[in-house]
């Protein structure tokens, strides 16, 4: 391997671990803004489930970038980093619908009858279940996952545009947007591939 990947590979994962410290940081100041007396274990826990999507956004632009990099030195993505590409973009998208549906949670406890309640978290989890459907398509058609989440990313953006700017971007439709990016990388990566044996056969 050429000595330019790792040097290269260990200064954006620098890079990336300091934006999330910085970008975590971010949140967690405006969390103690809007609650100024906070119990100690709801900032722990409120850190690690904003951790879900910050840890998508920048993992996925140094599986993104390294893969360019390695790319434009060498002709090709390392075996190792084939398979990261490929399931990448597959354990990102059901994070991302873990954390997506974590918002839902919010209607249990308001004193609604059960059908009410029932009703109010089949509604609030209708991005996480349309989400789920595309990744069981995605699975084995990651040019579907590009497609598709590239539209999911752009009905999360109407929050963004709507006012909830950089930080509703870089939870939800930042990380929608690269987890489309990595299942294109991959889609892209399978195309580049020479056909087996078998192919060839049929």
């Amino acid at each position: 391997m050429d000595a330019r990947i790792p040097r290269f590979s260990r200064f954006l994962l620098a890079v990336m671990v300091l934006l999330y410290g910085v970008s975590l940081a971010a949140f967690t100041a405006a969390n103690l803004r809007a609650d100024p007396n906070p119990v100690a274990w709801q900032i722990v826990v409120n850190d690690l489930i904003l951790s879900i999507p910050l840890v998508l956004f920048f993992g996925a632009i140094f599986v993104l970038a390294r893969a360019w990099y390695e790319r434009r030195i060498s002709g090709s993505a390392s075996d190792r980093l084939a398979s990261v590409i490929h399931w990448a973009p597959r354990i990102a998208a059901i994070l991302i619908i873990f954390f997506t549906s974590l918002f839902s949670l919010d209607v249990f406890g308001t004193g609604a009858s059960f059908l009410e309640t029932l009703g109010a978290f089949v509604i609030h989890n209708t991005p996480s279940i349309a989400m789920i459907v595309v990744l069981v398509f995605a699975w084995r058609q990651p040019i579907v996952g590009a497609v598709a989440f590239v539209l999911v990313s752009l009905v999360f953006l109407r929050f963004v545009l709507g006012g909830g700017g950089v930080g509703h971007f870089m939870l939800f439709s930042g990380p929608l947007l690269l987890i489309a990016a990595l299942f294109y990388t991959d889609w892209r990566r399978s195309k580049a591939q020479p056909p087996t044996p078998l192919e060839d056969a049929a």
